[in-house]
């Protein structure tokens, strides 16, 4: 007698192939990590074959059981995706040893995590609740960028930069709103940077110390400390 054929949904890996796929059909994401038994037979299930063809892009992460940070970990403050990293269980915060379940958008952002495996009508549902989620993701995102923008066309850069880095601490990526507080922050960045120049050119300590302060936690904040530390020395007429 032949043995029974396997089923299982179509396991995909943390790729951008995964990612794409679930951006062109606007399909969540099921992301699976394993514990050590690496042990996805809880799966085995027509109603979740069906899901991982129509409903959802299923992603399973092997298991490990390293947490340290990256060796050349970017400190930029801009948020990246935790998927397409180098270790995802470390970036999701995933328990060592403990099997769990993020439902993210099609860009990979959190709004579900379980400890357990649902049942497929169950699971379904939790996806179903994924675009409102979005959705309410974006507003928060767009009302900051708002303010941000307002700010900054009023040339005030730190009242600018503190509702950027507040969406930027929400971890968020792939969002609009998210894309549109990128491409300001780079824009206030480049501005920031020209300042510094021009400030240290002149040697401006007080413009520098303003600087400092306003760009804190940002390479132009870095970048007044340092012209701070190396000021220019200021060439005087001599009085004859």
């Amino acid at each position: 007698m032949a043995p029974r054929p396997v089923i299982a949904p179509a396991w995909e890996k943390a790729s951008s192939a995964a990612l794409d796929r679930a951006a062109s059909t606007k399909m969540p994401l099921v992301i699976f990590f394993a514990d050590e038994r690496d042990d996805a037979a809880p799966f085995a299930d027509q109603d979740f074959v069906d899901m991982a063809s129509k409903d959802a892009v299923f992603v399973k992460i092997p298991y490990t059981s390293i947490r340290d940070k990256a060796p050349n970990a970017d400190d930029s403050v801009i948020p990246t995706s935790k998927l397409l990293g180098d270790n995802p269980s470390r970036d999701y915060k995933i328990p060592v040893g403990k099997m769990t379940l993020i439902l993210a958008d099609c860009h990979g952002n959190e709004y579900f995590r379980l400890t357990s495996v649902p049942k497929a009508k169950e699971l379904k549902a939790s996806l179903d609740k994924i675009p409102a989620q979005m959705e309410k993701a974006e507003g928060r995102l767009r009302k900051s960028y708002d303010a941000a923008k307002a700010a900054w066309d009023k040339d005030d850069q730190a009242n600018a930069l503190k509702p950027i880095l507040k969406n930027f601490k929400e971890g968020l990526v792939g969002l609009d709103a998210q894309q549109d507080t990128i491409t300001l922050y780079n824009q206030i960045l480049e501005t920031g940077l020209s300042k510094v120049r021009k400030a240290h050119e002149r040697g401006d300590m007080d413009a520098l110390k303003g600087l400092s302060k306003d760009f804190k936690g940002t390479s132009v904040g870095k970048a007044a400390d340092d012209a701070l530390k190396n000021p220019v020395a200021k060439v005087t007429p001599s009085s004859k």
